[in-house]
């Protein structure tokens, strides 16, 4: 029988599908979950003055195992997407306008500006972390590796699951209805479907439509800086999805392919990852 939970963390909504035997919900597995992603956003929240991410980018040294790996994996995701993947662009999305969570965001003045490179600017010795330079912001590669936890706990209980963060998710196991893995759909721009079919482990997808703004002076901004000049990126392409076995790495190559495009995207099929890249129009550019 299939059971959900539905709940917002990391300011976006995460949703919990499983498959379990008789008709009561896994609460237990559900309140684990729910505990894992609000502990999660207390480590790394940008927007929690005493979260770990504030206290480090305070000048603090932070002593923390899940820190430690969250960084670990930061550096690993720079290094496979070519740099397009940074951890440090937090000044620039300030700059920008997004210095508050995301409801409150209103104007910004984007401008160029360089960014520190991770590899010299994070220094990870054992589980401790320190900061040498700039400011770090691990948002959007922490939730994919949130909902990676979160489906290990489900695989872990013995159950088939889905879980869902903001349009990041992984899938394990297989539900009643499908062959191997869960059925999963991606819109398209014009609220037709973009594609349809069964995802066994992750698939992640990003835009530049959603997380929007008018800036001070009218333009546009978006939440995705492009590392190389510090601004909101110009692309070919307004979504991306990707698929990988981890949830993190689908989530950091959709926003490198969004951020770099044709580029981005033939480095991202080299290394094995099927992408589909819309453009403005809603066509589909590039094709898993």
């Amino acid at each position: 029988m299939q059971h959900s939970d539905s709940f917002r963390a990391m300011d976006t909504g995460i949703d919990v599908i499983v498959e379990a035997p008789g008709p009561f919900p896994p609460f237990g597995l559900f309140a684990g979950i729910h505990v894992l992603f609000e502990q999660q956003e207390e480590r790394f929240s940008r927007f929690q003055p005493g979260s770990l991410l504030s206290r480090l980018n305070r000048g603090e040294a932070i002593d923390d195992p899940f820190f430690a790996h969250a960084c670990a994996l930061a550096l690993e995701a720079f290094a496979f997407t070519g740099g397009l993947f940074h951890p440090l662009v937090l000044p620039a999305l300030r700059q920008a306008g997004y210095g508050v969570t995301f409801a409150n965001v209103a104007g910004g003045d984007p401008r160029a500006m360089a960014v520190p490179s991770p590899r010299d600017a994070i220094a990870i010795e054992g589980t401790t972390v320190r900061l040498l330079a700039g400011e770090l912001d691990l948002g959007g590669i922490v939730k994919g590796w949130s909902v990676d936890l979160a489906a290990g706990m489900a695989a872990n209980a013995g159950v088939a699951a889905l879980v869902n963060a903001g349009g990041d998710l992984h899938a394990v196991g297989t539900e009643e209805s499908a062959h191997d893995g869960w059925l999963v759909g991606i819109d398209g721009l014009d609220g037709q479907s973009a594609w349809e079919g069964e995802v066994a482990g992750a698939l992640a997808t990003s835009t530049t439509l959603k997380r929007a703004w008018r800036t001070s002076s009218g333009g546009r901004a978006h939440h995705l800086i492009d590392p190389r000049t510090g601004l909101p990126a110009e692309s070919p392409f307004v979504q991306v999805s990707a698929w990988a076995p981890e949830t993190w790495r689908a989530e950091c190559w959709a926003k490198a392919v969004l951020i770099g495009g044709d580029a981005a995207a033939e480095r991202a099929l080299a290394a094995g990852v099927p992408i589909l890249a819309l453009d403005a129009k809603g066509r589909v550019r590039i094709s898993r």
